[in-house]
């Protein structure tokens, strides 16, 4: 395998900008500091690198600004070319051949006999340095398929491929009724036979020194790995996974000796970027390096970022083994199986420890840990087309790579939401079937499952509240079932939730619960591609109890209002008997502000905590908010000290206070002021029993009574009537404000 590409003689041209820091370097070590010559990364397999020697330079790239569009992550690598442009102007050592976008970087030949790579390391904005490395395909081995000639005529019709019935393809077409249409499927190979009769070449782009506006194939890898995607039934077997979807053929393996041909990295890179621009649906790479190379690292993540996943074969070096791409987290990588289910010998498989493998190059949102292959597919004597218009069964993991692609452009063709590369790697993934082997990832791919998974592509969407404020409910727990398809959130703090990737046309029950409500339900159907919309009301578990009595006259109070507010709002309670009431549907583990009122009546408050579903009994002896200041005194005026008074409603209730009248002759009594007449009968020893009516006692006010009983005893009480007795009577009103 190569590991530099070497470009033999001169450089292709050099930037023409202002002279930079680099600018007319003889000494190869010139301006260099030792403490800081290696902190840019160089690849270890330049170390040796001697003469003219074509490396990527990697470029620190201006941050985004939130866009991961093609045109505005193309800027921001322009900016960074600017720069390195800037720092290797008018120095003929460096030499660029090539820009790239999708990361930022260029391809230089760099001659290190006037510039070493240190040097060019330590340049402004520079990254890393890497090798230009050599990719080849990932297949095994050859097999002559002897059912198929080689003009592309079948002997006998045998329908799909055993490698189809095994993703159960077939199923999927006939159920879905899909072969891929509205989708396209990029391979970035070795170039393909645009002429074969299983073939319809829909892009074409070769990434060759010499490249070729036709499609053609420089060895056959690429051909196969085409049809296993989109083939279809002119030999009589149908071969490929989705038929109707476009083919993008890029090369990027052009560089040939013998039968076999490999690419580069640069090719690779530029590939990756034709295949975004073109938004390719997916991206399959049959191809491979040996170990943990980083080349393709960040092509790949902006690749998936920009909506083109990118799928690629695990290797064929068997147990405890990788290749990349196929080993970086940002691929989803995939294994091989023979017919009967099992993982063979040569198809790689390895669990990678993050830091170990990938150190510093590892991007912060990777997991600690991962397994590859991410899934397995047909990958064992795989009948595809091959040059010429005939077919070979070849084996290896560049066979299963395109099923995988040609699956994931089922899944996306039944789909009617555009899926993000983490949405199609899900459908895959938890669809998938164990294989007979413990090396196969997530499993073999079902791609029925995986449609209905990801194309029954519904919502449910709503809000909890509670039932009788409207609140809307934070942190409340919400589950949506039907039968063993289960999801849970809790919503937000506008209380609304939603569930996304629903199976459609599925009748859920949507459950809420939080604390300190009763558990609440409905269902709902959402449809294919749509969403349903499902308003949760949640009713409190708590209950508060309360009763209302007049504290001075000692009744029920009927007319009152209880109301409980806490952190959800008011409660308001309703009467459920003679001075009793209930407030219903309080949430619990909380505290309250209960308030009572009622007219004529002082309101109170209390703090009640209402734990649970239990009810909480509460009582108020409610006082008037009206006063009667009654004055007993003589008929000549003088204050009557220590005589009983009793005062009677006009409903007949009586109230007589413990206490008696003061030495100035007066006694308050607090009455309910709801425009009542009361009666006020006033007696002491060696008086006479006098009462008096009062006018109407308005709320909240003050109102003075004078009663002059005479002094003896004539045996029962007399009414006064103030006007035609001839005693003048002072009576004064006084308003009071409520409190």
């Amino acid at each position: 395998m190569l590991v530099v590409g070497l470009v033999p003689g001169a450089a292709v041209g050099s930037v023409g900008v202002p002279a930079g820091p680099l600018a007319g370097v003889d000494d190869p070590t010139a301006g260099v500091d030792d403490a800081t010559a290696t902190e840019t990364p160089i690849d270890p397999a330049l170390e040796d690198a001697e003469g003219e020697v074509t490396v990527l330079v990697h470029l620190e790239s201006p941050p985004s600004e939130g866009s991961e569009e093609p045109a505005d992550r193309r800027t921001r690598a322009e900016a960074s070319h600017d720069r390195f442009d800037r720092e290797v102007a008018s120095n003929d050592a460096v030499s660029v051949e090539r820009e790239f976008w999708l990361t930022a970087a260029v391809l230089a030949t760099v001659d290190t006999d006037r510039m070493d790579l240190e040097t060019l390391a330590q340049a402004d904005g520079v990254s890393a340095v890497s090798a230009d490395e050599a990719v080849s395909g990932a297949s095994d081995r050859v097999v002559d398929d002897a059912d198929a000639d080689v003009d592309g005529e079948a002997s006998e019709s045998d329908g799909p491929s055993a490698g189809l019935e095994q993703l159960n393809v077939p199923e999927a077409w006939d159920t879905y009724r899909t072969e891929g249409e509205g989708t396209s499927v990029a391979v970035l190979d070795s170039g393909v036979d645009g002429d074969h009769p299983d073939l319809d070449v829909a892009e074409w782009r070769d990434f060759g020194d010499d490249p070729s506006d036709e499609p053609i194939a420089y060895d056959d890898h690429g051909t196969h790995v085409s049809g296993v995607v989109t083939g279809g039934n002119e030999s009589g077997t149908q071969i490929g996974v989705a038929p109707e979807a476009e083919l993008y053929h890029g090369a990027v393996m052009t560089h040939c000796e013998g039968e076999d041909c490999v690419g580069y990295q640069r090719d690779i890179i530029a590939g990756l970027e034709w295949a975004v621009e073109a938004d390719a649906d997916v991206i399959v790479l049959s191809l491979g390096i040996e170990g943990y190379n980083p080349g393709l690292l960040e092509a790949i993540e902006n690749a998936n970022d920009a909506g083109t996943p990118v799928i690629s074969s695990a290797g064929n070096q068997g147990a405890g083994t990788s290749t990349s791409p196929g080993n970086l987290h940002a691929t989803t990588s995939v294994g091989a199986v023979d017919d009967e289910g099992t993982v063979p010998e040569f198809s790689s498989s390895e669990g990678i420890e993050t830091a170990e493998a990938w150190g510093s190059d590892a991007p912060e949102h990777w997991p600690g840990s991962y397994e590859v292959p991410t899934l397995v597919a047909p990958g064992v004597d795989v009948m595809s087309t091959a040059p010429g218009g005939g077919y070979t069964t070849k084996s290896g993991t560049s066979m299963a790579a395109p099923a995988a692609g040609g699956a994931a452009a089922l899944v996306q063709s039944a789909t009617a939401t555009t899926l993000d590369a983490t949405e199609l790697e899900t459908a895959l993934t938890e669809t998938a079937v164990d294989a007979d082997d413990q090396r196969n990832g997530h499993g073999i791919i079902d791609v029925p499952a995986a449609i209905e998974r990801a194309g029954s592509y519904s919502t449910i969407e709503g809000t909890a509240t509670d039932t009788v404020t409207d609140a809307p409910l934070d942190e409340t727990t919400v589950t949506a079932t039907a039968d063993d398809d289960r999801h849970e959130t809790t919503t937000d703090s506008e209380g609304t939730f939603e569930f996304e990737g629903l199976e459609a046309d599925r009748e859920y029950e949507v459950v809420a619960e939080g604390s300190g409500y009763e558990p609440t339900s409905e269902t709902a159907t959402p449809p294919a591609d749509g969403s349903a919309t499902v308003d949760l009301s949640l009713a409190g578990s708590g209950t508060i109890d309360v009763d209302l009595a007049d504290e001075q006259f000692e009744t029920t109070v009927d007319d009152g209002t209880v109301t409980a507010t806490g952190p959800t709002g008011s409660y308001p309670g309703e009467r459920t008997d003679d001075g009793s009431y209930r407030i219903d549907a309080v949430p619990g583990d909380e505290e309250y502000a209960l308030e009572v009122d009622a007219p004529g009546r002082l309101a109170d408050e209390r703090t009640v905590a209402v734990d649970g579903s239990e009810t909480r009994p509460k009582s108020f002896d409610m006082r008037g908010d009206s006063t009667l200041e009654v004055a007993v005194e003589t008929g000549s005026g003088d204050p009557i000290e220590n005589a009983s008074v009793v005062v009677e409603s006009e409903a007949g209730e009586t109230l007589e206070p413990d206490e008696r009248t003061a030495a100035d002759g007066t006694l308050e009594v607090a009455v309910p002021g709801t425009d009542e007449e009361y009666t006020v009968t006033a007696s002491g020893s060696d008086l006479e029993s006098t009462t008096v009516e009062t006018g109407a006692v308005e709320e909240g006010t003050t109102e003075t009574v004078v009663v002059a009983p005479t002094e003896g005893d004539s045996g029962g009480p007399g009414l006064i009537v103030l006007a035609a007795a001839g005693v003048v009577v002072a009576v004064g009103v006084a308003r009071l404000a409520r409190s």
